[in-house]
C-alpha cells in the first residue's frame, strides 16, 4: 500500500518543482527586461547622465510608434531639463502587432495617477519610447493607460 503513496509524492513533486522552473524562466526572461530597463532608465535621469539616457531612449512622434529614431544630444539635454519623478512600477502588460513587441511597464505616479512607461526592441537593445512632443501625460517619458484587468 505504501507504493501508490510514494509514487503520488514524488509525482506533485516533479510537476510543482518543473512548474516553478517554467515561473522562474517566464519572469527572467520576459518579464524582468523590460522592468530592468525602466529601473535603469529611471536612475540615469534622477542622475542626469546624458550618456546613459541617450542610450536608453528612442523618440516616436506619436503613441502609433511608426517612426522610432534615435535621439540626439539636444533631445537628450530637454528631456533631462524636464523635471523627473520616479513612479511606483505595479504592473507590467504586453502588445504584439506586425510593427514589434512593444512592453507597459504599468506605474503609479507621484500625482496617484495611472501611467505607463513604453518599452520597446530597437537597434537590438530594449530601450524606452520617449514621445517628442508633449502628451497628455506630465511627462513626455510615461503614456497614458488605462488600467483595466
Amino acid at each position: 500500500m505504501t507504493l501508490p503513496r510514494r509514487r503520488s509524492l514524488l509525482w506533485f513533486t516533479g510537476i510543482f518543482l518543473a512548474g516553478s522552473i517554467a515561473l522562474g524562466y517566464d519572469y527572467l526572461f520576459i518579464y524582468d527586461p523590460p522592468i530592468r530597463t525602466v529601473q535603469k532608465f529611471e536612475a540615469a535621469m534622477s542622475w542626469g547622465d546624458v550618456e546613459a539616457v541617450k542610450s536608453m531612449i528612442v523618440l516616436s512622434a506619436n503613441q502609433d510608434l511608426e517612426e522610432l529614431r534615435e535621439p540626439t544630444e539636444e533631445d537628450v539635454r530637454q528631456l533631462l531639463m524636464e523635471p523627473f519623478d520616479k513612479g511606483r512600477i505595479l504592473d507590467q502588460r504586453q502588445r504584439f502587432d506586425d510593427k514589434g513587441t512593444y512592453h507597459y511597464v504599468v506605474i503609479r505616479g507621484t500625482d496617484a495617477q495611472v501611467y505607463a512607461y513604453m518599452v520597446t526592441q530597437f537597434a537590438g537593445k530594449l530601450r524606452v519610447v520617449v514621445s517628442e512632443r508633449r502628451t497628455g501625460a506630465p511627462r513626455r517619458y510615461i503614456w497614458e493607460y488605462t488600467w483595466t484587468n
